[in-house]
């Protein structure tokens, strides 16, 4: 009975061996690089924007962000989608250098977006124009300009004022 017994549960046993799932681990090299090429992607806000005027560079204020990034803690993609203040809070009364419609305005990305669009700002908050590029032409006064940046892990709003002569 006893050798009975030992049969049975040794052809159990071999039984559930047999029928389990085996896992092979498989080396993905795709993931890997994916992995890889996500660890770039660790900031967690968009890149810098600075304003070229005449040889003179300033920062934009950076406003409202949608934005993807690799959090390496958690080993994985997060997003985050931030609000910003109001546009006239945001610039404040910052003044912005006083230019003219001959000067040369120059966006300097810390990464070059895939595409961006410029949006100018009247004092009341309203968007007054939207542009390829910087347009001085038909400004005048304090003019409040929006960049909207494009990149792969999102979007991002920058703000920066100039005074047109």
């Amino acid at each position: 009975m006893k050798s009975k017994f030992l049969f049975l549960s040794m052809l159990f046993i071999f039984v559930l061996v047999g029928c389990s799932q085996e896992k092979e681990v498989i080396k993905n090299d795709k993931n890997m690089n994916s992995t890889v090429e996500n660890v770039k992607y660790t900031s967690q806000k968009p890149p810098q924007l600075k304003i070229g005027v005449n040889e003179e560079e300033f920062p934009a204020a950076l406003g409202g962000y949608d934005w993807s990034y690799f959090d390496q803690e958690e080993n994985s993609m997060a997003s985050v989608q931030a609000e910003t203040i109001p546009v006239s809070e945001l610039v404040g009364k910052r003044k912005g250098p006083a230019v003219n419609s001959d000067t040369s305005i120059e966006l300097k990305f810390e990464e070059e977006p895939i595409s961006y669009q410029v949006n100018t700002w009247d004092s009341a908050g309203n968007i007054t124009g939207s542009f390829k590029d910087v347009v001085l032409d038909g400004q005048s006064g304090r003019t409040i300009y929006e960049v909207v940046a494009t990149w792969e892990q999102g979007t991002g709003h920058y703000f920066f004022p100039l005074t047109i002569e």
